[in-house]
């Protein structure tokens, strides 16, 4: 098992006063080498809090989470830059691209921090690049690039370490449904590859390209939907009626607005 969460909770408390609040109060959830989950909740359920863990960037108040049997949650705090150099990658929904490089240094930097060597770093770009169809992008610089090309950029850095698991934070919010659509196809061929991604997410449309959906409530994992041999269109659709049925209403088809 590549990903193990057990009996995850987090609270938080105040600085000025004893008040409490809960953000995950038992997850409980494991995840297999290639596989493909979205992450859905309303607002405040406790799946950014869950990603930010998965991250690294934050601890749980208790329960572990275990990558490759590691237990991440316990690494050093000057040890755990490092380990999300050589373990996880990143998309985010606001790119986080350095304006000041080039699409070539952007995507290369994860390895340059590594002290990977050069050809080690020329050969991993050429395939990336290729991947991702931006081999024409590579001498221009960030901030000449659209949204969409820049989240293919920020794809290509992410993966370029080889990350044992990627996680993807809302990575279609600042795309329009065309760019959208292009990244959520570009994910889910790296999936077939072999890529494990874990993403958050409060759209059923782009739910819809995961295996498996996660849905959280109040801190609690209290349903999942796995996608089978369905399309993305007829899982989407399966996708809101559980989340209608959740909320008690419908909402419009493709913008669960969770």
């Amino acid at each position: 098992m590549l990903l193990e969460v057990k009996h995850l909770k987090k609270i938080f408390k105040t600085r000025f006063s004893k008040e409490e609040t809960m953000a995950l109060a038992d997850i409980d959830f494991s995840v297999e080498a290639g596989e493909y989950i979205s992450i859905m909740g309303e607002s405040g359920s406790g799946k950014t809090t869950l990603l930010n863990i998965l991250s690294t960037l934050e601890k749980p108040t208790s329960g572990t989470v275990l990558l490759n049997s590691e237990d991440i949650t316990a690494i050093k705090d000057q040890e755990v830059s490092i380990f999300r150099r050589e373990h996880l990658g990143f998309v985010f929904q606001d790119f986080n691209l350095l304006d000041t490089l080039s699409v070539r240094d952007n995507i290369l930097l994860p390895l340059v921090l590594s002290k990977a060597e050069l050809n080690l770093m020329k050969e991993r770009l050429k395939l990336m690049a290729e991947k991702l169809h931006i081999q024409d992008l590579l001498n221009k610089q960030a901030f000449e690039l659209s949204g969409g090309q820049k989240q293919r950029v920020a794809v290509a850095r992410a993966l370029i370490s080889e990350p044992d698991l990627v996680l993807a934070d809302e990575p279609t919010a600042a795309l329009d449904f065309k760019n959208s659509e292009d990244l959520m196809n570009i994910l889910e061929d790296i999936n077939l590859m072999g890529q494990t991604i874990i993403m958050v997410t409060h759209s059923s449309l782009v739910a819809s390209h995961a295996k498996r959906v996660l849905f959280i409530k109040d801190g609690v994992l209290y349903h999942q939907l796995y996608r089978g041999n369905r399309s993305a269109n007829e899982f989407s659709k399966e996708i809101t009626l559980s989340i209608a049925a959740f909320l008690g209403g419908a909402r419009e088809e493709g913008n669960a607005d969770f």
